[in-house]
């Protein structure tokens, strides 16, 4: 008997690597260190239209659309968004928020602004708590600079040119409600935002 159990452990601990969760999670460079280049990307599942749950390796889109989340994070955490615009398509233009649409020289126009809306809302949590007079407001500079993980549900949708992203974070996620979904939308055969976060 004392025999058995050595190799019941040592079976069980081989086994370990093969082992996996139902989530599907994989991690993306993103740093998972805010000061050196902000969040990782974990994936959490990816749906169709109908919301049944789709293959995620089947899915090569989700490469570009986590690279261009990967950049946003990373120009976030450096506080400079003036590359902001090559990630838009030019006829679509980009919600900034829910209601708010800009096309590029709007959005140019915007991100001069020293308290414009993107100092404010993405940049400096100071400047926004002042502007809305709520103290428990948070930039998304200071969100993401309290999670190492940024977790991510994708949505596809009917035509495969648009793809809308939900984030949960990973260790504040009671502050994830302060995130807009993300949405892409595909042009000229590359992923651009159509919806910030």
């Amino acid at each position: 008997m004392q025999m058995k159990l050595p190799l019941i452990l040592c079976a069980l601990i081989l086994a370990l690597p093969h082992c996996s969760d139902s989530t599907e999670s994989v991690h993306h460079r993103g740093g998972g260190d805010f000061a050196n280049g902000g969040p990782q990307i974990e994936r959490l599942a990816a749906y169709d239209s109908r919301r049944d749950r789709l293959e995620m390796e089947s899915l090569p889109q989700l490469e570009e659309i986590d690279a261009n989340l990967l950049r946003l994070f990373q120009m976030i955490q450096k506080k400079d968004l003036q590359s902001l615009p090559e990630m838009v398509h030019p006829g679509d233009g980009v919600f900034i928020d829910l209601k708010a649409h800009r096309s590029i020289p709007e959005l140019k126009e915007d991100l001069e602004e020293q308290n414009g809306y993107f100092e404010q809302y993405y940049l400096n949590t100071g400047k926004l708590q002042k502007a809305t007079g709520d103290d428990s407001q948070l930039s998304i500079h200071d969100l993401l600079e309290k999670n190492e993980v940024i977790k991510t549900e994708y949505y596809l949708e009917p035509g495969g040119t648009q793809v809308e992203v939900k984030f949960t974070l990973s260790s504040t996620p009671d502050q994830s409600f302060r995130l807009n979904n993300a949405v892409f939308i595909k042009r000229d055969n590359h992923w651009y935002f159509l919806q910030l976060l």
